[in-house]
């Protein structure tokens, strides 16, 4: 009727990672056939959150992951991979940490000078100046 096959391709777990239409890319020798006298387009959504497959293909069952799954696989994405930092929320944690640093250099600058204040007084109540 159509003319044309949609094809998946998965990796070692199964999950479909990539999925087309022969109308505009020849499938590879591992790829599997989904099916046949097709429509020329083919897009199933693979992705949730762009890093978590949708879709799996075993024993010759392709079946969407249910949505605790997803969220279960989420989860342990994040809890693997924590958010980094932004170039500017980064800058920021830069300056406060340079801040920190300075205030410690100024603490003791004003602890040296309170020793060598203390030490000139002494050194003037007992006489030596």
């Amino acid at each position: 009727m159509f003319g044309y096959n949609h094809y998946i391709r998965v990796d070692s777990g199964g999950n479909v990672i990539h999925a087309f239409s022969d109308a505009f890319e020849q499938p590879q020798e591992k790829d599997i056939l989904v099916a046949d006298d097709a429509e020329r387009h083919y897009n199933p959504e693979l992705w949730y959150n762009a890093v978590i497959p949708r879709l799996r293909y075993v024993d010759g069952d392709l079946t969407e992951r249910t949505t605790d799954e997803l969220a279960t696989l989420w989860a342990q994405y994040q809890a693997d991979h924590p958010p980094q930092p932004n170039e500017i929320e980064q800058l920021r944690i830069d300056n406060a940490g340079l801040l920190l640093e300075l205030a410690q250099v100024q603490a003791r600058q004003d602890q040296a000078d309170a020793d060598n204040a203390a030490m000139l007084l002494m050194i003037v109540e007992g006489g030596v100046v």
